[in-house]
């Protein structure tokens, strides 16, 4: 009795090949941006993940799996930098500060604030930071000639945000943190944004006056990445030759 013989799809391996390289592609835009922000303070490193997923029907009889790609925040704590700057605040522990943006609330890791010309305490951006849901305005006389350093600053944070000017207590800086960081995407310039997620007054945490957390990027690790990358894209690139060159034999032996 003769047995039916197996039924190859000649394209699939091509198919299989070219959603490697696209998957590959996603993370050397994860890695390169890493690197790029390892002097970011603040800077939360970005990962990848790829999930296999089988698909009901391919066409009339086939099912195919295929892989799809999920982000994730790795929140690990940043080293603490001293600054010496008494408008720099670094959070230890869980938490972000909300800064008001022209589109809403938003949150931030970054603590390398300023002093707009309104006297606001601001991020790098002008975004002014908030204190009990307001922007936090320093007096102009509080210092000499204007310029504020850690000796002639009466502006004190206390490691639980509360912020005094000459011993008076004049609010206490919003620090939250959320019941599913899943929900909690990255909006650019260093702020993130809820998607649904539910904000929560942040407990387990401290505030240092004078420091910045730096950026959690491991550069080591992510150059041991883009190694790996490149070498993954040698090896599609293999495979899609030798794909091609058995697709172009099967086709001569057909033809004969």
């Amino acid at each position: 009795m003769a047995m039916d013989g197996i039924r190859i799809n000649p394209h699939l391996g091509l198919l299989e090949a070219l959603e490697a390289a696209q998957l590959m592609d996603r993370r050397l835009t994860v890695t390169a941006n890493n690197l790029a922000n390892v002097d970011t303070p603040g800077y939360k490193a970005d990962s990848i993940a790829f999930i296999e997923i089988l698909m009901k029907k391919i066409g009339p009889k086939y099912k195919k799996i295929y892989k799809e790609s999920q982000f994730f925040i790795k929140r690990e704590q940043g080293v603490l930098e001293y600054t010496g700057n008494p408008l720099h605040f670094a959070i230890v522990g869980e938490g972000f500060f909300k800064v008001q943006t022209p589109n809403g609330v938003a949150y931030t890791r970054a603590g390398n604030f300023t002093l707009d010309r309104e006297r606001r305490l601001v991020t790098p951006e002008g975004y002014p930071v908030l204190a009990n849901g307001t922007p936090v305005v320093v007096d102009p006389g509080m210092t000499r000639e204007g310029y504020i350093t850690m000796e002639n600053s009466k502006l004190q944070v206390s490691p639980e945000g509360i912020l005094s000017i000459d011993m008076t207590e004049i609010g206490r800086l919003d620090v939250v943190t959320f019941d599913d960081y899943s929900k909690i995407r990255k909006l650019g310039q260093n702020l993130y944004v809820s998607d649904g997620a539910q904000e929560i007054r942040a407990e387990n945490y401290e505030i240092k006056q004078g420091y910045i957390e730096k950026s959690n990027v491991n550069p080591i690790r992510e150059m041991v990445n883009l190694i790996e990358i490149q070498r993954t894209f040698e090896a599609i690139q293999r495979s899609i030759r030798s794909l091609d060159e058995e697709t172009e034999r099967l086709i001569t032996t057909t033809q004969r």
